[in-house]
């Protein structure tokens, strides 16, 4: 039997990640079964408080098969066990736990706010440094955030001391104003012309973090419509207000409404965060096939199906047809 502690370093198990990947709940112990090597082994994973395992039974004997944890075991099948053993292990882990690298307080507190706000997990982009990590902007891919663990001396600070800090975007035109070298910081390894630098000590308050995490996210949009992003959201939002009873638009129509036909993908990112179903129909727009969206943001396709149909406009496979329904503004 494995004990798991290494595998596990860094990183926190999600009970509601287990149940969605299988593992049923016994007490109060989670376990996974799953068969592997064409069914000759059972492979079992318990995680417990304390306690977190993973063996391997062949079938055959109903023994558990030891040499595929002794490193020294060598030979062409225990090798293509192993592999198959290792793989499934580290897939688990992976879709299983959430990092647990950053160990402020206020760098905790900013990681739940982008989870609950933006729907982002950090990525750790770097092997050699994996106390480093990213946000991204699903929409365009563009980076909105970083938190990185440095000593103080890189920020020009006279010590040694490791500290967390978040790197984040800030216009251009403004960012000579916010920098102090005291809260703000100049972007570290990033453009100093458009990245600042927090430490997460608290020395700035959470609050304030926030805020310039926001607008580093706006900025991410990266539009070319002389918009930021709250400004553009709005757009959006007026814009499926005026359209008809009956019918229809898609992305890329609100994107080529908004001045750059580039930005269907940032439009659908916005409509997932429609504050008001009620007050913004984004239930009218579809993709450039007229296809119903599986992630309707307000309950999934079949209630995008339902309010659509409402409104007498026909939904056939998922589908509504462009041709009859699309509104042609004029």
């Amino acid at each position: 039997m494995r004990n798991l502690e290494n595998e596990l370093k860094n990183k926190i198990i999600d009970d509601s990640k287990l149940i969605k990947y299988g593992f049923v709940k016994q007490d109060n112990c989670y376990l996974f079964h799953t068969k592997i090597c064409n069914n000759q082994f059972e492979m079992i994973v318990s995680f417990s408080e304390g306690q977190n395992t993973a063996k391997l039974i062949d079938i055959a004997n109903e023994e558990e098969y030891i040499p595929v944890d002794i490193q020294d075991s060598v030979g062409e099948f225990v090798g293509k066990v192993r592999e198959e053993y290792e793989n499934k292990l580290q897939n688990i882990i992976e879709k299983c736990t959430i990092p647990n690298v950053f160990k402020s307080s206020q760098a905790k507190e900013v990681i739940q706010y982008v989870t609950e706000r933006y729907g982002d997990d950090l990525e750790f982009l770097w092997e050699k440094f994996d106390n480093n990590a990213i946000w991204r902007n699903k929409a365009n891919h563009k980076w909105y955030g970083a938190l990185l663990t440095i000593t103080e001396d890189k920020l020009g600070i006279n010590s040694n001391k490791t500290i967390e800090i978040l790197d984040l975007r800030y216009q251009k035109d403004k960012i000579h104003e916010i920098i102090d070298n005291k809260e703000i910081y100049p972007g570290y390894h990033m453009n100093k012309s458009s990245w600042i630098t927090i430490k997460l000590d608290n020395t700035v308050s959470t609050e304030k973090i926030l805020k310039l995490l926001g607008n580093s996210y706006e900025l991410s949009i990266g539009n070319k419509c002389g918009m930021a992003g709250d400004e553009l959201s709005q757009k959006v939002y007026d814009y499926l207000t005026t359209i008809p009873q009956g019918k229809v638009v898609t992305y890329g129509q609100i994107a080529q409404h908004l001045g750059n036909k580039g930005l269907a993908r940032v439009v659908g990112s916005i409509l997932h965060k429609n504050p008001d179903g009620d007050k913004y129909p984004c239930y009218k727009v579809l993709n450039g096939k007229g296809e119903l969206a599986e992630a309707f943001v307000f309950g999934g396709k079949d209630i995008q199906k339902e309010l659509l149909e409402k409104e007498g406009i026909k939904v056939i496979n998922a589908k509504v047809d462009l041709a009859i329904y699309q509104w042609k503004e004029k």
